[in-house]
């Protein structure tokens, strides 16, 4: 019953499929279902689902290898990170300790002149004290 109202919803419609509806037709009159037709079509479908089963596991574990490779990358990467922090600040003090001797060296060489100087300054000194005190230096 429901086929004929299919056949008269088709012929209605008219979608210029002409000999489109007899050659299904003519397949389900020529075909006769046999009893072995059932049990050959489950085992096809359980040998499939079967395949399918596993598909899916190895999809599944795939999956959870992916998350866990994802989240041990995400652990290094987050160690890494922590890790560079720690060498900025190491840098930032190394930094300010050169700045510090930087500071040193530049008023050390300022007065380096002057202790350059200091032997000669020693000399005229020693050379008055002697003129004032009227002794002979050897």
């Amino acid at each position: 019953m429901p086929e004929a109202k299919r056949k008269q919803s088709q012929q209605e419609s008219d979608l210029g499929l002409g000999g489109f509806e007899t050659f299904f037709e003519e397949a389900t009159e020529t075909e006769q279902p046999s009893g072995n037709a059932t049990v050959a079509g489950d085992s096809y479908l359980n040998g499939q689902v079967d395949r399918l089963i596993g598909k899916l596991t190895e999809l599944i574990s795939l999956n959870v290898d992916q998350r866990v490779e994802s989240a041990r990358i995400t652990n290094q990467l987050i160690e890494n990170q922590r890790q560079l922090v720690a060498t900025q600040q190491i840098l930032i003090r190394l930094m300010e300790r050169s700045i510090e001797l930087t500071r040193h060296i530049t008023t050390i060489e300022e007065k380096l002149p002057a202790v350059f100087e200091l032997p000669q300054v020693v000399e005229q000194l020693r050379g008055r004290l002697a003129q004032m005190e009227a002794i002979e230096i050897d």
